[in-house]
């Protein structure tokens, strides 16, 4: 590799590690389940949603792991989410050279995963979101190894994918078929192996898995929870389960946008569809790799970009191996991530562009230093007006997962006695909205603006 070329790597990779820094220094919740991640850190409650069906229980206790070496719940989530990221990216690496048979597209490319908006935000936020990436990646590997050079790897691979399903559920479900279709083209290679990392597998499952019915009564509680849980976020946006067509066809526009503001730069890092070479050799590996995901995703329910990790790394080899790399196209296109993850979306919030801008907003490393900031400055004024004598209880009247909104404020404001609106007190009272105020729904009472930023504002209602 040209020296030029390993100072411009050296330099990109010193450059993301820079922009995770900040991200270090959270202290209050980023969303909805961040903060229910936090509570199980104390109490580990499935039932009481600490955190939410179904579980998530090695990633609560990695979390309980690193709180020693963190100030606070938020912190340590998203030290083990950087972590994991780290990992992801040098097997990422691994799997890029063997595939892509060329180290400089492989640095280039796990260059182009990590600046990704999609990863570089799941890298930073306290959420198991980014163990999706992890666990595509051990997939991957495991569908692409030669069995007659490196038949040790198929067990480690096998153990690690039981094992990493204790931190998200979900990816081993989306994972299955690759991993079955693995299994069974190794196998005539590699019997031992594959014996050995069954045994291996199910004992990494069964390791998490048995601890974690027990503490809600049993595996038929356990499966009726997270059922229950699966059936209300699909009544929300599939058609198939009862949602109406304008919540799937939102869901839908809200997928092209998670896919194209990371697809995006690959394509122009790698000509596409320009410089269109050839189809990619071992396309059925990266059809399965891809079709649960694409169907869970455009069928079922997708509610943020992190569902997209999982299908992340199988696109971008699928770019790499069927373009043509160049590193000043390389260079723009990491330029175009960092100006898609880092651009002021939060300006527009008040625009007609909100609903639209949000989308994208909301899928950046930008909307988590946001959100952080915002934060601070609602409990500065949260404070003054405790000081100050403002009746309590307030209402928290902001409905959307990325905080400020019930589950984070009864969290992380404790010093506040929080209600819903509808049990607002009748008389004079302080109210939590969006940065648009309130509805029309509440505007029979009298308001005063109290304090706003992009994401909140405070209002004091009387009648």
């Amino acid at each position: 590799m040209p020296p030029r070329q390993r100072i411009a790597f050296l330099a990109l990779a010193l450059l993301w590690l820079a922009l995770r820094l900040p991200h270090l220094g959270s202290r209050f919740s980023f969303d909805w389940d961040s903060s229910q991640y936090a509570r199980a850190m104390a109490e580990f409650n499935i039932v009481k949603h600490q955190p939410q069906p179904p579980g998530y229980l090695l990633w609560v206790l990695g979390a309980r792991v690193l709180h020693s070496f963190t100030s606070g719940p938020m912190q340590s989530q998203i030290l083990l989410a950087f972590l994991m990221t780290l990992l992801a990216l040098a097997i990422f690496y691994r799997l890029a050279l063997h595939v892509l048979q060329n180290q400089v597209t492989a640095l280039a490319c796990t260059a182009l995963l990590a600046y990704s908006p999609g990863v570089a935000l799941n890298s930073s936020i306290p959420s198991p979101s980014v163990t999706d990436l992890l666990a595509s990646l051990v997939a991957g590997y495991l569908a692409f190894l030669d069995p007659r050079r490196q038949p040790w790897r198929i067990p480690v691979c096998l153990a690690a994918l039981g094992l990493l399903a204790g931190f998200h559920q979900s990816n081993l479900a989306l994972l299955a078929p690759l991993v079955v279709a693995a299994v069974i083209a190794h196998w005539r290679d590699a019997p031992r192996p594959i014996c050995i990392g069954a045994i291996l597998g199910s004992l990494s499952f069964l390791a998490w898995y048995v601890p974690l019915a027990n503490t809600v009564g049993g595996f038929s509680v356990l499966s009726h929870l997270t059922s229950v849980q699966f059936h209300e976020a699909a009544e929300k946006s599939s058609v198939f389960y009862g949602a109406p067509l304008r919540s799937h066809l939102s869901m839908t526009l809200n997928n092209f946008i998670y896919c194209g503001m990371n697809l995006a730069a690959w394509l122009v890092a790698f000509g596409l569809p320009l410089a269109w070479r050839k189809a990619a050799p071992k396309f059925s590996r990266y059809a399965l790799w891809l079709a649960p995901t694409l169907i869970v995703l455009l069928g079922i329910h997708s509610g943020r970009v992190s569902y997209w990790l999982i299908a992340f790394p199988p696109l971008l080899l699928l770019c790499a191996a069927s373009g043509k790399l160049r590193m000043p196209t390389a260079i723009a296109a990491v330029l175009i991530s960092l100006g898609i993850s880092y651009f002021p979306y939060g300006l527009l919030q008040s625009t007609k562009l909100a609903p639209i801008s949000y989308v994208f907003y909301r899928s950046t490393p930008r909307i988590a230093l946001d959100v952080e900031a915002s934060q601070r400055k609602l409990d500065h004024v949260l404070h003054q007006l405790v000081h100050s004598g403002a009746s309590q209880p307030f209402v928290c009247a902001r409905d959307v997962p990325e905080a400020p909104n019930i589950r984070t404020v009864t969290y992380d404001f404790t010093y506040v006695n929080w209600v819903l609106p509808d049990t607002a007190p009748a008389g004079h009272s302080v109210w939590l909205f969006d940065q648009n105020g309130p509805s029309p729904q509440f505007r029979p009472r009298n308001w005063r603006k109290i304090a706003s930023d992009d994401l909140w504002s405070l209002w004091e209602s009387s009648p």
